[in-house]
């Protein structure tokens, strides 16, 4: 898997899994997502976007590996801790080498619409 298909499903599993989690906490009169919420935070970091909606900041910590071997081509690809999804060479004779990339992506969670107090 390369880092564009990994960020594009991460943030989009994300967004999902908070519309379904917003759907099952209504009949606990819970919410989860992007709703207006009004409060103290330790620094005064709330973001929001051009509609007034909070931004959530998701961050990533990615270990990329490039292996290349006699018998293989090269590749590279997305591991997360000991899982992995991208091309290892299995052969003998294999170079890699290893990069770490963080950053961020603001999005907006899915919320109902109503500001929370």
């Amino acid at each position: 898997m390369n880092v564009q298909e990994f960020v594009k499903n991460a943030i989009t599993e994300i967004a999902a899994g908070v519309a379904e989690a917003r759907d099952g906490l209504a009949e606990y009169g819970a919410s989860a997502g992007s709703d207006k919420v009004y409060g103290y935070t330790k620094d005064n970091k709330i973001l929001t976007d051009g509609q007034g909606r909070t931004v959530t900041l998701v961050e990533f910590d990615v270990a990329l590996t490039q292996a290349d071997s006699k018998d293989t081509k090269g590749s590279i690809g997305v591991f997360l801790g000991s899982f992995g999804a991208g091309s290892q060479g299995a052969s003998h004779g294999e170079t890699s080498s290893h990069s770490r990339i963080k950053f961020s992506v603001p999005i907006v969670l899915p919320g109902d619409g109503q500001q929370q107090v």
